[in-house]
């Protein structure tokens, strides 16, 4: 929702404050002069919506035409603003890891492509055929979080033992 003191992002749509750096939706700069974390000699092209950090286009890229990442977080599967943090065929499996990273104040939402199949404890999403889904692990049942909670999400499973360490 929109405040009346929110502007729009040209880029994406989303709402962003007068003063904001740039958009935590999609990583487009709003302010001039922010140099690539890695290279401070070059202008950054963008701000990575995992981490949150400015890089040029040596060092991020816009991924589905859409949003910004670092080369570090370029393999994230991004969903409707969205990162994919965890995903089973397993719903129990995919039910406790929701459950443990709510237990920690994140902000959890599951995708499947498959149909209910009677699971009342699922909230299905029937239909994101479009063409920025890239049809990996169809039918697995995926945690997704906001972008910005992906790492702390990442940390939270593995010390869960979750996910393997990489």
């Amino acid at each position: 929702m929109q405040d009346e003191n929110d502007l729009e992002c040209e880029f994406c749509g989303a709402s962003v404050k007068e003063d904001d750096d740039f958009c935590t939706e999609c990583g487009t700069l709003f302010a001039d002069y922010i140099k690539c974390k890695n290279h401070p000699d070059l202008d950054a092209e963008g701000v990575c919506v995992i981490c949150c950090e400015p890089y040029c286009s040596e060092c991020g890229l816009l991924v589905n035409d859409k949003t910004f990442l670092c080369k570090h977080h370029s393999e994230y599967e991004i969903i409707e603003g969205r990162a994919r943090v965890y995903g089973s065929l397993d719903d129990v499996a995919v039910l406790y890891a929701k459950s443990c990273l709510e237990q920690e104040g994140l902000h959890p939402f599951l995708y499947s492509r498959r149909r209910p199949g009677g699971n009342q404890h699922i909230n299905y999403t029937p239909d994101f055929s479009n063409d920025d889904y890239d049809c990996r692990g169809v039918n697995e049942t995926k945690i997704l979080l906001p972008v910005q909670e992906a790492i702390a999400a990442e940390n939270i499973l593995r010390e869960l033992k979750i996910i393997d360490n990489d």
